[in-house]
């Protein structure tokens, strides 16, 4: 077989060829088509009249398995030479190669091993959605590197839903129908997660979220799995913290209204109601809003002693902003990740300091610390966010794979392998699954000082 070409003609790169050679109009077309990956906060933009192309927008729109797809920008197209392949008829091939970025093969071989993978690789939960596919390049690779499983080698089947639940449902019936995978690696909304669990049960095909917190997951089914604590631990761990560790009695709520906001708002209701407080006033918000004042007037108005929030990274930074912009005096208190997220605090600025959040708490041992220096070593920064989980799941597949002694790899037997998996030292923390799929792991109560995220405490 010859080896494959650093440039991966893929089915979506054949479209664009037929569209761009049909407008040979290449800077346009370019433009046109990649404009709506933009992420919300324009990290993975483009600016064809620059002559400048992100890596991770090539790598989205292809559906390309990049090696590194984080921190990177391409050369300057060369938009003389786009014109003359356009007009000699070999633009397509040049528009899949634009520079001499290096990519990971399709998988070709007839004997791979091929893995699903359904993330938001775009839109507002993006920020989430592209670490674990880091994450799970990050293992595929290794593995492929050291020889395979059995002398076979492990490849990805990447769709992007961009954490709505219609497309995720459209992507994985798109994978179904043609890699049929034995597992997939998704979502990380748990909207999404959850429109995908009865495909996967139907199909008795495994579905493991690096990332879904919803406490309707534990239900979601047999074959359904996650490596990340439910929102329903979460919430019980947050509301103990604030009632009976800050001394709070009245809290307002504002959360997202999704399948994440709505479980993870109601399981703090819940607990902190339990244990004898009251809740002011509960508010929420559409994803993708761009306005909450009016929201965060009526939390105002109230006598709460602080604001639980569950929010994604984009409405987290409006949250802030347009707290301050009320002059809103209230504590904030963050029931996700969203504000540990780089960007978020960027664009925030002195808006999230004196924020106080809780995350799944920060592994420590042999395997999280090997996995930080190998992504430092690959690309010069930490490990974002559920980067972890992603390699994670992948490693567990490829322990089921392994364990399957050459018969045939089908969902149930790597469900049957997962129900067994005790004490996984794995680079997200040690993974043990329940009876529902679930893990227990422990949790840190954080706060930003000086924009920069500051242990509390460990529960």
């Amino acid at each position: 077989m010859a080896p494959a070409p650093n440039w991966p003609i893929t089915n979506k790169c054949r479209q664009l060829i037929s569209a761009f050679s049909a407008s040979c109009n290449p800077l346009v077309a370019l433009k046109a088509r990649f404009e709506r990956f933009r992420s919300p906060f324009g990290a993975f933009g483009m600016d064809i009249e620059r002559g400048e192309v992100s890596f991770a927008s090539v790598a989205a729109a292809a559906s390309a398995t990049p090696k590194e797809i984080h921190g990177m920008t391409m050369r300057p197209l060369d938009t003389k030479a786009l014109k003359i392949a356009c007009a000699s008829g070999a633009f397509g091939i040049l528009a899949c190669s634009i520079a001499s970025w290096t990519s990971v093969p399709a998988a070709a071989e007839n004997d791979s091993i091929t893995i699903g993978v359904v993330l938001p690789l775009t839109g507002d939960a993006a920020h989430w959605g592209l670490p674990p596919r880091v994450g799970a390049e990050m293992a595929v690779d290794e593995i492929n590197r050291a020889g395979g499983i059995g002398g076979r080698k492990l490849a990805l089947v990447v769709e992007d839903d961009r954490c709505q639940p219609a497309d995720g449902v459209s992507a994985l019936n798109k994978i179904m129908a043609g890699a049929n995978p034995a597992v997939v690696l998704g979502a990380v909304c748990s909207g999404v997660t959850l429109a995908m669990a009865p495909i996967a049960e139907a199909h008795k095909t495994v579905l493991i979220s690096p990332a879904s917190t919803s406490p309707k997951i534990t239900d979601a089914g047999d074959f359904i799995f996650r490596v990340i604590p439910s929102g329903s631990l979460r919430g019980k761990v947050f509301a103990d913290y604030l009632y009976n560790e800050k001394g709070l009695r009245k809290l307002a709520v504002l959360y997202i209204d999704n399948e994440g906001g709505i479980g993870g708002s109601n399981s703090f209701k819940a607990e902190f109601t339990r244990l004898g407080g009251t809740i002011a006033v509960e508010e929420s918000y559409a994803q993708g809003a761009t306005d909450i004042r009016a929201q965060l007037a009526k939390i105002k108005a109230t006598d709460a002693d602080g604001v639980m929030v569950g929010s994604y990274p984009p409405d987290t930074v409006l949250v802030l902003q347009q707290a301050r912009e009320l002059q809103l005096q209230l504590p904030l208190f963050i029931q996700t990740e969203a504000v540990q997220n780089p960007e978020v605090l960027r664009q925030a600025g002195d808006a999230a300091n004196g924020v106080v959040y809780i995350l799944a708490a920060p592994p420590s041992g042999e395997a999280p610390q090997k996995f930080t220096d190998a992504y430092e070593t690959r690309f010069g920064r930490k490990p974002e966010l559920f980067a972890a989980e992603g390699y994670d799941i992948v490693r567990l597949i490829a322990e089921a794979i392994a364990a399957s002694n050459g018969t045939p790899l089908t969902g149930s037997s790597v469900r049957d392998f997962l129900y067994h998996v005790q004490d996984y030292a794995g680079a997200s923390g040690a993974i043990t699954f329940d009876k529902n799929g679930d893990v227990v792991k422990p949790f840190a109560i954080r706060t930003i000082e000086a924009g920069n995220p500051k242990t509390i405490v460990v529960k």
